[in-house]
């Protein structure tokens, strides 16, 4: 299993997640062992499908995206934005963000690869020599200063430390933010926009296909879980159930070991369960990860659905749901074996969900 996607279920609480489809499971842990649960055997592992086709479900209707919502996505957007500008008509003074060209020079000879343009450096912070930036206090700009400076332990070209040198620094501006305003120059400069009306309706436009996704995804939610709740568990095989048991342990113990700490604190503190809980938890996931397998695979065969000939929007769709950020690098991990598998599920879902009697109240 990817650790990407592994990563990502376990990061939500283990709560589970559906691979292939994109949806996600109901993790009902009531302490209870259910017929199901207790099926784990040395055998393969079996299900028998409930009904898949035409089941009735329903949804939450969402609303349409008002108005409202248009101006506070527009409106956030401006307030999490600044305007720069450039100040010339003072000193500089100390919490001054400004901008310097500057040069090094040692024993009269300038160091090499010590020359910068157009640098910005807060005066105060200390991040330039241990704090010599503060020596440009009152220098205006267009003016040079020399600033002596004594190079640090830790400076990264070791046959400089503990000697001096002269930078000469020209401060060049002291930059000003300003909180921005909805203008056409504004809108212009953070979208393709040109005006205001133009930058609101691209808002709208986005936040409505946000509102139809969640309303699709609503839908192949409740009808997969519908289909997945239909189908019995005969038995787990239970080489399967602890390959992926093992699968997440290794992947938190490997969180584990970076913050140094066992396994036992390590989900304690950042998942909130003790041991036992954790162990049934990630039991519970591996159980639910190979009934859909099998509930997709039995669909699959039913109704003579494979992952050959992909699309390209297929394909993407899968890299989605997978977490991926660039298609490339999921067809990387997957390989082609993997990626036909994803469309398979992929296609399994939409089948059961467009002959699903659905309806949104």
């Amino acid at each position: 299993m990817d650790k990407k996607l592994i990563g990502a279920i376990m990061a939500f609480s283990l709560a589970g997640s559906l691979l292939f489809s994109g949806c996600s499971s109901k993790n009902q842990n009531t302490g209870e062992q259910t017929a199901e649960e207790s099926m784990i055997q040395d055998v393969e592992s079996e299900v028998t499908l409930g009904e898949y086709k035409g089941l009735p479900v329903t949804v939450e209707k969402l609303p349409d995206v008002t108005d409202d919502e248009v101006t506070d996505a527009v409106m956030a957007a401006v307030e999490n934005a600044s305007v720069t500008g450039e100040i010339t008509d003072r000193a500089v003074a100390s919490g001054d963000t400004v901008n310097v060209d500057y040069t090094g020079y040692m024993d009269g000879e300038e160091i090499p690869e010590s020359s910068v343009e157009d640098y910005n450096i807060l005066i105060g912070s200390g991040v330039f020599f241990n704090g010599a930036e503060s020596s440009l206090i009152g220098v205006m700009p267009g003016e040079t200063a020399n600033i002596s400076v004594t190079y640090p332990e830790g400076y990264p070209q070791e046959d400089l430390v503990g000697k001096n040198a002269v930078y000469q620094v020209t401060v060049n501006y002291i930059v000003s933010e300003e909180q921005a305003e909805l203008t056409d120059e504004f809108v212009s400069q953070i979208s393709d926009c040109q005006t205001v009306d133009e930058y609101r309706q691209m808002v709208r436009e986005a936040l409505e296909t946000s509102r139809e996704n969640e309303r699709e995804q609503n839908r192949r939610n409740a009808v997969w879980d519908k289909v997945l709740e239909n189908a019995q568990v005969v038995a787990y095989n239970s080489g399967e159930v602890q390959e992926i048991v093992d699968q997440y342990t290794s992947y938190d113990q490997s969180a584990a070991r970076d913050f140094e700490m066992s396994l036992e604190d390590y989900v304690q503190t950042y998942q909130g369960v003790t041991m036992d809980e954790y162990t049934a938890a990630i039991e519970d996931i591996a159980k639910q990860e190979i009934k859909e397998r099998l509930v997709i695979d039995a669909i699959a065969q039913a109704e003579n659905i494979n992952g050959d000939n992909a699309t390209d929007e297929e394909i993407q769709k899968c890299s989605q749901q997978q977490g991926y950020d660039a298609v490339d690098a999921y067809k990387q991990d997957r390989g082609s074996d993997g990626m036909a598998e994803d469309v398979k599920g992929l296609r399994v879902v939409d089948f059961v969900v467009d002959s699903a009697q659905i309806t949104e109240e």
